[in-house]
């Protein structure tokens, strides 16, 4: 029993794709500054989190997912106790595809569905990381229509045994986005767990770019571009699987669809870059006593809003002292403003200071 997936590999739409967004990751990765990686890598971890569930039917819009990711604020209800774990999962996925000879197993696949529903009410995370034992279904979130009939429970485990060993194949023979396609495709495909299918596939994919090295070292996201095209997404994926698992089946619909979307993000990404190196320079050139942690900091403050203490700490990589110091100092140089007390301290943007710097850009 083995799901057998292809495409055709001379689809011109296909090699566009490829080729474009082979030419953008480098193009990207030289105008981003040195030393602010970790910037738009957590920058790209919050929005496919936020994205990824937001694509399942998550209510919660991005300006309080975003408290939630960064801040933790509100973290007392499932929508986003399910944004957190999608977040926890792309870190772990990050920390494992920074050693490129990782293999994408079965044990890695099911760590990642056990993260994304932990701690979730129990119908949803008592089969966590757990093959299903019964017949499920996809569903559209909005519509709530059936859109595909995956494989019976009692095949997934071989299904998976082969779809593993496929994934290793692709990796090795095809383009970094051929091969989150095929991957992506596949999973869905056989929909392995009771719940978590679509977003376990979803960062299965992001893996893959990351250790095809096609992710612009974990800058690039996905899901942005798939939340804004979710009709097709679910479209195109129905186009090739039909309404009943196959066994062999042509992928190329989608694999097309995921490099036009792999193509799309990395537009999105070399335009915020560009935003991002305006307020850079504005910010510098108003205020250029700041040092480097200090400018992402306040980067931070304009994309997410007042931070705690802990919170700079943990995005500008430095101590908890090292933070405070240096919120102190935004708060004497009235570049900041302290609202709150005790654990509640918060640090924002003086109003002033985001003037200057939207007028800059």
């Amino acid at each position: 029993m083995r799901l057998n997936v292809y495409y055709t590999q001379d689809d011109p739409k296909i090699l566009t794709g490829i080729d474009f967004v082979d030419r953008r990751r480098y193009v990207i990765r030289a105008m981003v500054p040195p030393g602010y990686e970790s910037y738009f890598q957590e920058q790209a971890r919050h929005a496919s989190a936020h994205t990824s569930t937001a694509i399942e039917g998550n209510p919660l819009n991005e300006e309080a997912a975003m408290q939630v990711l960064a801040e933790g604020v509100g973290v007392d209800s499932p929508a986003a106790i399910e944004k957190l774990n999608l977040d926890e999962a792309y870190e772990l996925m990050s920390l494992l595809s920074e050693d490129k000879s990782t293999k994408i197993d079965e044990g890695v696949i099911r760590t990642m569905n056990s993260v994304i529903l932990r701690n979730l009410p129990d119908y949803e995370a008592r089969g966590r990381g757990k093959y299903r034992l019964g017949q499920n279904q996809v569903v559209d979130s909005v519509t709530h229509e059936v859109r595909y009939r995956p494989p019976p429970p009692e095949w997934v485990p071989e299904l998976m045994v082969g779809f593993v060993q496929d994934v290793d194949r692709w990796m090795a023979e095809c383009p970094g986005p051929v091969a989150a396609a095929l991957a992506h495709f596949a999973l869905i495909s056989i929909h392995p767990f009771d719940n978590g299918n679509g977003r376990t596939a979803r960062l299965l994919a992001d893996m893959v770019l990351d250790l095809k090295g096609w992710s612009i070292q974990g800058m690039l996201s996905i899901t942005n571009v798939i939340l804004d095209r979710h009709e097709d997404y679910y479209n195109t994926l129905r186009e090739a699987q039909g309404d009943d698992y196959l066994e062999t089946v042509d992928a190329t619909p989608f694999v097309r669809f995921h490099t036009e979307v792999i193509a799309a993000a990395a537009v999105r990404m070399e335009e915020k870059v560009v935003i991002f190196n305006k307020s850079r320079d504005a910010l510098r050139s108003r205020l250029p006593f700041l040092n480097e942690r200090q400018v992402t900091g306040l980067m931070f403050m304009l994309d997410v809003g007042p931070l705690s203490t802990s919170v700079y700490a943990r995005l500008t990589r430095s101590s908890q002292a090292t933070a405070l110091a240096d919120l102190i100092a935004l708060v004497t140089d009235s570049v900041v403003v302290r609202t709150g007390a005790g654990r509640n301290t918060r640090y924002g943007l003086n109003p002033e200071v985001t003037k200057g710097v939207e007028a800059a850009q």
